[in-house]
């Protein structure tokens, strides 16, 4: 199940969402898709449920959907901010 690391922190503020590493002082922005995907990872930990929800919120096919998905994942755990747990 892919989550957080530890010390990395969700943030929500004025209707943006962001990560904060508190390692390394680094914040990274979450544009409206990467929260929803992260939001459905950490309620499911399925990529299958984020791809599907993706698809029916921002009406873009499944193919599309779940290549946004794994590219998110992909590049959130090169960053250090996710693990597979």
């Amino acid at each position: 199940m892919l989550q957080l690391r530890d010390g990395v922190q969700r943030v929500t503020t004025a209707g943006s969402a962001l990560l904060f590493d508190t390692r390394s002082g680094g914040y990274f922005t979450l544009n409206p898709t990467a929260a929803t995907v992260l939001d459905t990872l950490a309620e499911t930990g399925d990529p299958g449920s984020a791809a599907a929800r993706l698809a029916a919120t921002y009406g873009i096919d499944a193919a599309r959907a779940t290549a946004d998905v794994t590219a998110l994942t992909i590049r959130m755990t090169e960053l250090h901010l996710v693990e597979d747990r």
